[in-house]
């Protein structure tokens, strides 16, 4: 479900007007006022028109949640996200929006904001989910879908390709991901351990427990270089024209760590998505982001040689299923679904995650 919001994007957009006026010097208004449908879980996202100095300019604004309202988060941090595709659009050649302010001034919205030029493209819907019908995939054929998903692989190999050490060296700002020393397989289940902790509140969801147990005694022995991590790493986070990607998006997971991190959440929660589509016996596209397709074409454009596929792709179960949590708890808070039972069944894909530790 997108995230509540207590926010008029009419009141926010009068509030943005004076402070472009004041931030360009010259009028500015506002126009097309809209919030995105279809997506989004964790940010509050405002898209309108900015008419100054005779431009008319497409923009977008992501706010930081309200961080006492039910975050997705522990931590909601722009800054970084601002980062991540400032480094990735200066060391690479893929399409990121262009940062045009951030603003960590709370008292303006409400809360600090970020402020983007608006890329052009069509993305697939989260809710409902796109294995549902309704996107631009249904007219797609087999070969086409499969192309799809090589794309995105082919995007996470020139994110990954990026050598973070030549970056800091030429003067690239890094301070926004976490140190590059260490463990990195260790730190990434210390920071879930610490997620679940914060999420589940005072429940007890074996099956989390079960699967960090797993995943501590079956880590990759050879993961292979630290990298920025994309984090929600998937096709809906890119905007394309046809099979082309005109914007990779939704930068609020970055990190760093093993290649195979994003390769193994792409490939999972199309896996998760398509469970759905059987659910409810629809047919889905059981064809699109299959393993050997993804790891071809993200080998192929020059991605690093990812081991133990399948330690990631539990990982990415872990992660989303500690995620489910807090979404779910704020769905009672909101009165939206019922405390069941079992506190696990608020994980739709617990019976997926027992099944891929057992």
């Amino acid at each position: 479900m997108p995230l509540p919001s207590k926010r008029n994007p009419q009141e926010l957009a009068h509030t943005l007007e004076a402070w472009f006026t004041k931030e360009f010097g010259h009028p500015c208004t506002i126009s097309d006022v809209g919030i995105p449908e279809g997506t989004g879980m964790s940010s509050e996202t405002l898209l309108f028109t900015l008419h100054h100095d005779g431009l008319i300019e497409p923009v977008v604004t992501r706010l930081n949640p309200d961080m006492n309202d039910w975050p997705v988060f522990t931590v909601y941090d722009l800054a970084a996200q601002a980062g991540a595709m400032r480094l990735v659009g200066q060391h690479s050649d893929l399409p990121v929006p262009n940062i045009r302010f951030l603003e960590n001034d709370a008292s303006i919205l409400g809360s600090p904001f970020l402020v983007m030029d608006r890329a052009s493209g069509r993305a697939l819907p989260d809710m409902p989910p796109y294995v549902f019908g309704g996107s631009y995939m249904d007219s797609m054929n087999t070969d086409e879908r499969r192309e799809l998903g090589r794309q995105v692989a082919r995007v996470q190999a020139r994110i990954h390709a990026i050598d973070l050490e030549k970056a800091a060296s030429a003067g690239s700002d890094l301070s926004f991901l976490p140190s590059l020393q260490g463990d990195a397989i260790d730190r990434l289940l210390a920071e879930q351990r610490a997620y679940y902790d914060w999420a589940r509140g005072d429940l007890r969801l074996p099956v989390i427990e079960r699967a960090l147990v797993w995943l501590a005694d079956h880590k990759p022995q050879n993961p292979g270089p630290t990298v920025i991590n994309w984090g929600d790493a998937r096709p809906g986070n890119i905007l394309f024209d046809g099979l082309t990607p005109t914007a990779v998006l939704d930068w609020e997971m970055v990190n760093a760590g093993p290649a195979g991190v994003d390769v193994g959440w792409m490939i999972f929660m199309h896996q998760f998505f398509q469970s759905l589509a059987d659910v409810f016996e629809m047919p889905g596209f059981p064809e699109f982001c299959q393993p050997d397709d993804i790891i071809e074409a993200y080998e192929s454009a020059g991605g690093q040689h990812i081991e133990d596929l399948q330690w990631y792709i539990v990982y990415a179960s872990l992660r989303f299923a500690a995620v489910a949590i807090r979404t779910s708890l704020r769905g009672v808070a909101y009165a939206e679904r019922e405390m069941p039972d079992d506190p696990e069944d608020l994980i739709m894909h617990k019976a997926m995650l027992y099944a891929q530790i057992s």
